[in-house]
């Protein structure tokens, strides 16, 4: 019929690039069409999820006391307790490079009794500036690994929450209806930088470049760090106190009850894009690419890409902080400590892409390590090139074409794909025929669409054809082929008319300076 023609003529014009008519095989991909992935109870070490982005391991257990807050620094796990002690765990062997070992338990290393005179309710490890920063009474700074006492901000006393700036050594408390600001002096003592009053007491709050974000009852504020100027975000919601978390872009991520919305830092929505949680979370930390949430019965994990699906579960109860490092994330419980640990990325894209989740896949190979630049261009190849298998299997044509060409297959592959279109001859083209045959597929190609309306579906009325042949050859498949055809061959009209182009301006410039070169010897006479 006439379509088939259009795409033999397509074929046809394309002759100059060589055609292999027996492609390598590709194995089949996954048929289990992209969804929404459901979660599962799952034990904290074996989650059984479709997708699992962390392993949750048991790092420290039968801790005396009630764990208050957790840190970690160089590889060790600082741990303090109800009775005002401070534990470090160590792994069997040194972790490199400040990893947390997988293979725990951790054993105690060292106590230090009777560290503060009041349980800490928070505590931060400073890898760069080597401190630890707690809040018990008021804000205390200790040296590591010594545990030297260094500064004592007595200014914070009462103070309920605090927020540390490692990069400029910044330090906001929030003390009943005040919000202060400190600055670290030499690595030796606090200085106080401004101090401002604010609506209400402060519930939780967060750096964002020269402001910070106050969650005050059920409202969130942007007050400046410089001046003071205090600005309304919107409500914390109805049920939940309100939640501040930072994001590594500077962003911000504030919980309305059981929705996390995104803002910049000057509190304006930065798109769309919201999570949503099973449940009402307790408290939020981001590792990218992922957003972990401890809720009641589970830590969820969700994915910060739109539409923030559900990527997995663990199931750990009792679960009373989740603290945030740069490799890992701790989950405190009353007498134990896990690690959820990140999963290798490369494990994860394999992972997604035998389960169909193709567009997870794609976005989790530009988190490979640039030195993985020829892995991560593999990857991304295989996964297309499965895409639009699925793609092509599903009725999805067009698309699957646009996921082939990305994955920048031989042409020939995507014929294998059409058992009835018959692939031309190759020939190759002379240097003298190139311009003559790029305005003949010029010509060519400027009706290949003209007749593309009028193409009836007689091939699904075709008697003598299987399901899977009429599938195959339907309209919208040879559209898509066409379509497909004519990005390819302008792609090739482009770079062989600059290749012309180029051929003849070279020309030229050696034609003019064999020219000139005679005029170049003589010399002018003198006069």
């Amino acid at each position: 019929d006439s379509l088939c023609q259009r795409a033999n003529v397509l074929l046809r014009s394309l002759s100059p690039v060589r055609f292999d008519p027996h492609p390598p095989p590709f194995p089949p991909p996954t048929r289990r069409p992209p969804g929404p992935r459901r979660g599962g109870g799952a034990r904290p070490i074996a989650p059984a999820m479709v997708h699992s982005a962390y392993d949750a391991v048991e790092l420290v257990s039968g801790v005396p006391g009630r764990i208050e807050a957790v840190a970690s620094h160089g590889g060790k796990l600082l741990v303090a307790a109800s009775d005002c002690s401070l534990r470090i765990y160590s792994a069997p062997a040194p972790a490199d490079g400040g990893e947390i070992r997988r293979d725990g338990p951790y054993a105690l290393e060292r106590q230090e009794q009777r560290l503060w005179r009041r349980a800490p309710s928070a505590m931060e490890a400073s890898a760069s500036r080597d401190l630890l920063l707690s809040l018990s009474e008021w804000v205390a700074l200790h040296r590591l690994p010594g545990l030297e006492t260094v500064a004592v901000v007595s200014k914070t006393k009462g103070a309920n929450v605090f927020a540390w700036d490692d990069r400029r050594g910044l330090l906001a408390a929030g003390r009943q209806k005040r919000l202060t600001v400190f600055r670290l002096d030499s690595g030796r003592e606090f200085v106080e930088v401004k101090e401002f009053s604010v609506p209400d007491i402060v519930k939780s709050m967060a750096w964002c470049g020269d402001n910070i974000c106050l969650g005050i009852r059920r409202d969130y504020m942007i007050i400046n760090s410089v001046t003071g100027a205090l600005t309304e975000v919107f409500s914390s919601g109805r049920i939940a106190p309100p939640l501040v978390v930072p994001l590594p872009t500077g962003e911000l991520l504030l919980g309305k009850d059981n929705i996390g919305v995104f803002v910049d830092q000057n509190g304006k929505l930065i798109h769309d894009g919201r999570i949503i949680w099973s449940d009402t979370p307790a408290s939020v930390v981001v590792h990218k690419p992922y957003a972990v949430a401890r809720l009641p019965r589970h830590v969820e994990i969700r994915s910060l890409r739109a539409p923030s699906a559900l990527v997995q579960t663990v199931v750990l109860r009792d679960v009373q902080k989740l603290v945030q490092t740069d490799n890992y994330i701790l989950a405190s419980l009353s007498n134990s400590v896990y690690g959820l640990l990140p999963v290798p990325i490369g494990a994860q894209i394999v992972q997604l892409t035998a389960s169909g989740e193709f567009e997870d896949a794609l976005a989790l190979c530009k988190l490979l390590p640039p030195e993985d630049s020829n892995l991560r261009a593999a990857k991304e190849s295989s996964i297309h090139m499965r895409y639009g298998h699925f793609l092509f299997d599903n009725g999805s044509y067009e698309e699957a074409m646009e996921q082939f060409s990305d994955a920048h297959v031989d042409i020939t592959y995507v014929l294998s794909l059409y058992p009835y279109l018959v692939l031309p001859q190759t020939h190759i083209i002379g240097e003298h025929d190139k311009l003559q045959d790029l305005q003949e597929l010029a010509r060519e190609s400027s009706d290949a669409t003209d007749e593309m309306e009028a193409y009836s579906l007689q091939l699904h009325d075709s008697d003598d054809k299987s399901p899977l042949e009429n599938k195959k050859m339907s309209h919208n498949a040879l559209i898509a082929l066409v379509k497909y055809l004519q990005k390819k061959r302008n792609g090739i009209i482009d770079r062989a008319t600059s290749e012309v182009t180029e051929e003849v301006v070279s020309g030229a410039v050696h034609h003019s300076l064999n020219l000139s070169e005679p005029y170049k010897a003589k010399k002018p006479n003198k006069v």
